[in-house]
């Protein structure tokens, strides 16, 4: 796809010769399906995936939409295909550079440069891969899933052979979530041409980490918890003080406290309904129905469902932040044991928080940019906390200056997965590595494992 991303658009959906022409009827279908997903690349990028009509995407594409219905089923498997082709061949790409024979610098330096290669050529088909489509779904997120961890998958054993079963090494998921990260803050913003740069940073971080893991810091398996295994978490004060019910009626209580209540009610019954059944199901009338508020009083804190989704994002990520800084702060002294202070009361609150702990990490891709926007802000917030490990480094440039921002985001990776496999008991087990891995940049793996484990 890449190589038509340049052309007139009169020449990028130019169909094959009409009538009698001998052609392989299969090359017909293949030219057809390849217009077809362009097509829906360049539409969702200039209007969103729920705006994506079958007549416009059949107008672009010259194909007529009794063709479409031969080709597709719908709009969502033109789009899971077109998805599909894009994470197929970034990662044949990626893979490709990466496998070479060499030094780990070399070879991971070389695959960056892949990666930053195709983000530049055709920022549209990797904005795609990278954040997905806003409203697209549930099998478009589960399919991002699969693609993720298929590249992972191969990276891991290519990285090193030897370790390439072992499930209880989140390095690599912490990598490529770092990476991804950073690549999707620059084409959000039209800002690609800065991936080549920050390709040669990208490979020194990831490269600062050792192929095997120091012991004592294996993860638990971000597998559903089955009989018997560990229970959730207890739900935070917060949530156990949202539980309570104000007596109906006429009261006595202060209006701000009504309010206040009947806020936290909306929010935590979106979460939760968001969380059981999808964004798509989320409905006012059922927001009231378990907030036991009346549409009236939805209607006087909130304008839209959309309002309370991002109010209770809001609301999730300002209690996570709150947490994980007053821990923080408790250990501030002692930059190393404060970072692992903080990320231990950040994981604790998430798996306290189960239903606001999906809307934010998993269901956030589904949402909206606006979204998208409110968790980049609180990831910045989170990675500003890292800034003291340049200077504990010795500030001599050998820690890349994209190093925090890569953390974040690759904590952000490990948090998603547990979190939308629905193992946020597991999560905790996760803590201590998670903590080597947002330190062994600035500090090295001895003393990031020692502040780790202690």
């Amino acid at each position: 796809m890449s190589e038509l991303s340049a052309e007139d658009p009169d020449e990028r959906y130019r169909p094959l010769p009409t009538g009698t022409h001998g052609l392989d009827p299969e090359a017909v279908k293949r030219d057809q399906r390849e217009r077809l997903q362009h097509a829906m690349i360049e539409l969702i990028a200039q209007k969103g995936y729920p705006a994506v009509r079958i007549v416009d995407l059949a107008r672009l594409a010259h194909v007529s939409q009794p063709t479409f219905y031969r080709l597709y089923a719908d709009k969502e498997a033109l789009f899971m295909c077109a998805y599909e082709e894009i994470a197929q061949r970034t990662a044949q790409t990626v893979m490709q550079a990466y496998s070479v024979e060499g030094p780990d610098g070399q070879r991971l330096r070389a695959g960056m440069r892949a990666f930053a290669r195709l983000a530049v050529a055709d920022p549209e088909a990797m904005s795609l891969l990278v954040l997905g489509a806003f409203g697209a779904g549930t099998k478009p997120l589960e399919g991002r899933r699969r693609a993720l961890e298929a590249l992972e998958a191969g990276i891991r054993m290519s990285r090193d052979r030897a370790s390439a079963q072992e499930p209880n090494d989140l390095t690599v998921r912490m990598i490529l979530g770092g990476i991804r990260e950073v690549t999707a803050a620059r084409l959000r913003h039209g800002r690609a041409v800065e991936l080549a740069p920050l390709a040669d940073e990208l490979a020194a971080w990831a490269g600062s980490y050792p192929r095997q893991l120091p012991a004592g810091l294996s993860a638990p398996a971000a597998t559903p918890p089955g009989a018997g295994e560990a229970a959730a978490a207890e739900p935070s004060e917060r949530a156990r003080r949202a539980e309570g019910r104000l007596p109906s009626g006429r009261s006595e209580l202060p209006r701000q406290f009504i309010v206040k209540s009947q806020r936290e009610r909306i929010v935590d019954a979106t979460a939760a309904i968001v969380a059981e059944k999808g964004l798509a199901a989320l409905t006012i009338p059922e927001i009231a129905r378990r907030a036991n508020i009346s549409h009236q009083t939805f209607y006087e804190i909130y304008d839209s469902k959309r309002d309370a989704f991002l109010g209770a994002q809001k609301i999730g990520l300002h209690q996570a932040l709150q947490v994980a800084v007053k821990a923080y702060e408790g250990k501030q002294d002692d930059w190393p044991s404060a970072v692992a202070a903080g990320l231990h009361a950040l994981i604790a609150f998430l798996a306290s928080e189960p239903a606001h702990a999906h809307l934010s990490v998993v269901d956030t891709f589904a949402a909206s940019p606006e979204a998208i926007e409110i968790r980049d802000t609180a990831l910045h917030a989170f990675a500003a906390y890292l800034g003291p490990g340049y200077e504990l480094a010795g500030g001599d440039g050998h820690v890349p200056a994209i190093a925090a921002e890569a953390i974040a985001g690759g904590i952000w990776q490990i948090l998603h997965n547990y979190v939308a496999n629905d193992c946020l008991a597991s999560l905790p087990g996760a803590a201590p590595q998670i903590t080597y891995m947002a330190l062994t940049p600035f500090i090295g793996p001895e003393r990031a494992a020692a502040a780790a484990t202690a």
